[in-house]
């Protein structure tokens, strides 16, 4: 039996899925290899059946900064109105395809993370991190937090959230959601689902190495746990960095990022802050490490956003002619 703190769990998590499904219905993708074409004609002496299956000979396709080559597949061929447009034998053609868009969409995520946009807002965020972690600051909002703020209420709605950055659990969760998803695409609740486990995936993915690398590289320490409290000591410890702020807070950025509405936005905003405060409730990490562990997760989820974007504005459609047949790609602004 499920507790009943088990079951609000997975009411937010339902809610945080339903919220990044809300304005998701017009974001576009990537043309499959078999895309239905209701308005293609017969043409003479062949006819053509309700869809072809698309070719995508030689033709590239925007991912990121730049254009990635899609491979070249067989030529659209004669179908009869009995065949299937997506016959099975297709499947694992398609999952290929995917894989492959998959993997040039994370090569676009990383160009994006290690840009001189991002890395300098990086560098800003150090660099006031290392205000708070080099004074008395962390420690005196710290004991101040222990002393005046955190009560037995606290520490239920922190022990709530806590669950939420364990990576353990939620990273493989988000990455079925998307293998899933993706899978059964042509279902509008499922496919977009689909849409927000691999986007979260992918900030994982992008985020974690330089996420860790921070932890080592600026050698911070949680509460209580050295003598000279907050402050910096490269490559000592590995703790400057909050990994459950990190964790917790991707899915409800990448939902915010996902939704138009500014209220259903600004909610997730706010609930992708409080496994970070939680963190610092529970006395595990200094107010410092928290604000880095979120900060780094919001530069992962822009980033992968930033690709998203891009590929938004590009699509591929079927294109059969009686001079060509192929695909065509079509820009919108």
């Amino acid at each position: 039996m499920m507790s009943s703190v088990d079951r609000l769990r997975a009411a937010v998590l339902g809610g945080l899925v339903l919220a990044a499904c809300g304005a998701c219905s017009q974001q576009w993708r990537f043309a499959r290899l078999c895309d239905p074409v209701s308005h293609l004609q017969p043409t003479e002496g062949r006819a053509i059946g309700a869809g072809v299956c698309s070719t995508w000979s030689s033709t590239k396709v925007s991912c990121g900064r730049r254009l990635c080559r899609r491979p070249n597949h067989q030529q659209a061929r004669q179908l009869i109105p009995e065949e299937p447009v997506c016959a099975p034998g297709r499947f694992g053609a398609r999952l290929r395809s995917d894989f492959r868009e998959l993997r040039c969409n994370i090569r676009s995520d990383y160009r994006n993370y290690y840009s001189w946009y991002t890395m300098s807002d990086l560098l800003y965020a150090v660099a006031g991190a290392s205000v708070l972690a080099n004074t008395n600051l962390d420690e005196d909002f710290q004991n101040w937090y222990q002393r005046d703020v955190r009560s037995s209420g606290c520490d239920d709605f922190a022990a709530f959230w806590k669950t939420f950055g364990e990576g353990q659990i939620f990273i493989p969760a988000f990455a079925g959601l998307g293998l899933v998803g993706g899978m059964f695409e042509g279902r509008p609740l499922i496919g977009t689902a689909g849409d927000f486990g691999d986007r979260v995936t992918r900030g994982y993915l992008v985020g974690t190495p330089p996420m860790v690398f921070m932890q080592y590289c600026l050698g911070g320490s949680s509460p209580n746990e050295a003598d000279v409290g907050s402050r910096w000591k490269p490559f000592d410890d590995s703790n400057a960095v909050s990994g459950h702020a990190f964790v917790g807070a991707v899915p409800f950025i990448t939902a915010a990022k996902m939704t138009e509405n500014p209220w259903a936005k600004g909610s997730l905003y706010i609930c992708s802050t409080f496994t970070a405060w939680s963190r610092v409730n529970d006395d595990d990490h200094y107010l410092s490490q928290a604000v880095l562990g979120w900060y780094m997760a919001y530069l992962a989820c822009r980033a992968v956003d930033d690709t998203e974007q891009v590929n938004r504005c590009f699509s591929l459609t079927p294109m059969l002619t009686p001079e060509l047949s192929g695909m065509a790609i079509v820009w919108r602004r």
